[in-house]
């Protein structure tokens, strides 16, 4: 039994006892007094909440009631004293208000990512994230990985991510994407099928451990399914093959570096390139390179040329500084 267990039942053996005091005292000033109901009951009353009785004329039958009713009192003041006294000084009370302002942070998050699962993986996808200062949520059911990421100063719901209510808590309604990383392929599928029919438009990424998985998880829902090991082996292998190669991708992929950097722009509907050739574009902004073009349809096209027309939604991976890179984006989501 944990400890919220432990207080519930406390708090129930305490309104137990109280009621069976006041019926006992109710009842034996009915029986031993001669007392009407009203009577016997305020008595009672001022008894249990005032812990004193004036009167020290009565039968021995009586004055035994009333040191019981004190004496019991006494006992339910102790355990609340207690019970107030663990609840401000054991950690209760400041979890509650980490809690609330979790939620609170939660709450004022829009186009947020929701990672689930805080392993191995998830904790690397966290510290990415960070790095690139955008607003994230971590959820994981197990106490010990929510409090090492809560640790990190993350906002993190504790509970399993299957649960859609849980998904409704991290946000979803409101992310921009989820990355499902948890340590069962089985849970990747229930929180694709959760996550997608809670929000239709969500970019979802998941978490595949066998190849057959990823087929499943795709029909899910899945925009983009992985496998950490597969990607974890090509870069080993492309790394000892090309090691000049991975080193300068790493460098442009690394968020940590301002001198260039690789960034995917979406085209907004107010964009001043929308139904432009590219080459407009390059004539506005010759400081950032365009390496390619993600197609609505799905279709791509790499190091595309000049004649190539833009349009609403089209993304653009674009290669440049940091500063320069933030200046040109502004342009194109407009």
């Amino acid at each position: 039994m944990n400890s919220k267990d432990t207080k519930t039942n406390v708090l129930k053996i305490l309104i137990i006892m109280f009621a069976a005091l006041l019926t006992a005292g109710t009842a034996g000033f009915m029986i031993l007094s001669g007392d009407n109901l009203w009577v016997a009951f305020y008595q009672t009353v001022l008894i249990l909440l005032t812990h004193f009785y004036h009167e020290v004329s009565g039968s021995v039958s009586q004055q035994i009631l009333i040191l019981i009713l004190i004496l019991g009192s006494y006992i339910i003041v102790a355990y609340v004293i207690k019970f107030l006294a663990e609840y401000f000084f054991e950690g209760t009370f400041k979890e509650n208000r980490r809690k609330k302002t979790m939620e609170k942070r939660v709450n004022s998050y829009a186009d947020h990512y929701i990672i689930c699962g805080y392993g191995r993986v998830g904790r690397q996808i966290a510290e990415e994230l960070e790095e690139e200062r955008v607003d994230f949520v971590v959820i994981d059911r197990d106490p010990v990985e929510a409090e090492a990421a809560s640790g990190k100063g993350y906002v993190v719901i504790p509970g399993d991510p299957t649960d859609e209510q849980v998904l409704l808590k991290a946000g979803i309604l409101k992310a921009k994407s989820i990355i499902i990383v948890p340590g069962s392929e089985v849970d990747s599928l229930y929180i694709v099928l959760s996550a997608r029919s809670l929000n239709p438009d969500i970019y979802i990424i998941a978490r595949a451990r066998r190849e057959e998985g990823m087929a499943k998880i795709k029909k899910a829902g899945a925009n983009e399914v992985t496998m950490p090991e597969q990607i974890a082996g090509y870069h080993i292998a492309t790394m000892a093959l090309r090691p000049a190669v991975v080193d300068f991708l790493d460098i442009i992929v690394d968020g940590k570096h301002d001198e260039l950097q690789i960034e995917e722009v979406q085209i907004g509907p107010g964009s001043v390139f929308v139904n432009r050739p590219l080459s407009f574009y390059l004539s506005q902004t010759d400081d950032v390179a365009v390496l390619a073009i993600n197609r609505v349809d799905g279709s791509n096209k790499i190091n595309p040329a000049g004649n190539e027309m833009l349009s609403v939604n089209d993304r653009l991976i674009l290669m440049g500084a940091r500063k320069q890179l933030e200046k040109v984006s502004q342009k194109i989501k407009a």
